[in-house]
């Protein structure tokens, strides 16, 4: 198995750790609650999670086709958080977006194998891409607060694209963009159905990112590879490279 000229990653939950987000959240709902009396953490805690959880189901494709912004999306939510807490005050509203932009922003981590991979990647020549879902503006955020934006080429995110994963069509983009043959890359994710069983569809090979001993069941897709490391990648070709 040959080195391949490109590998392609997800964002979520392959590079980017958004387990901070919660705690980001939290954060900001404190510093909020105070301006809303008889409101807690708490209170405003569960009020933005009962937003979310009912204006997520309608907004979600949306979102992912690049048809409403995530700027547009998040202030609604907040909207409704407060309303829930009996404040319309449009003032509140912007601190409520600031704030939480700000604690958001300060969350995004990568995982900790995601610069040593890339940064191997780079000095052996393969070509590093993005393909994610999402609402462009927030994952050129992410990328930005994180600095890796400047790192993918291709980088393509549904919201731009007006198509989204588990549609295999954004590799075969992915692909054009980069001009490269299927057959020469890799794609690596989190997600069985909408990172690797797509990929595979497109002709890529596939890396399962799962970083928990897991045995994969005779019905999910089948990836090329399972990493519990993302430094673990080149390892599946280095031993077969006759270069």
């Amino acid at each position: 198995m040959r080195r391949p000229e490109l590998v392609l990653f997800d964002l979520d939950g392959t590079l980017l750790d958004g387990s901070g987000l919660p705690g980001a959240m939290r954060a900001a709902c404190a510093a909020i609650a105070p301006r809303l009396p008889g409101t807690s953490t708490d209170d405003l805690v569960a009020a933005n999670t009962a937003a979310w959880q009912r204006l997520w189901p309608e907004v979600e494709d949306a979102w992912m086709h690049g048809d409403r912004t995530g700027d547009d999306i998040g202030e609604e939510a907040w909207r409704e958080t407060l309303l829930a807490r009996g404040s319309d005050d449009p003032a509140l509203l912007r601190l409520a977006l600031e704030v939480w932009d700000a604690e958001q922003r300060a969350a995004f981590r990568l995982f900790d194998d995601a610069v040593p991979l890339l940064d191997r990647l780079e000095a052996e020549g393969v070509r590093v891409g993005l393909v994610t879902n999402g609402a462009e503006s927030v994952q050129r955020i992410k990328l930005e607060a994180v600095g890796v934006a400047d790192r993918f080429d291709p980088l393509l995110i549904s919201g731009d694209q007006g198509v989204r994963k588990p549609d295999p069509v954004i590799f075969a983009a992915a692909l054009h963009d980069a001009g490269i043959g299927a057959a020469a890359a890799w794609y690596v994710g989190d997600n069985l159905w909408h990172d690797v069983k797509p990929a595979n569809e497109a002709g890529l090979r596939t890396a399962w990112i799962h970083r928990q001993p897991i045995e994969l069941e005779d019905s999910w897709p089948r990836p090329d590879a399972v990493l519990r490391s993302l430094t673990d990648l080149p390892d599946q070709w280095a031993a077969q490279d006759p270069r």
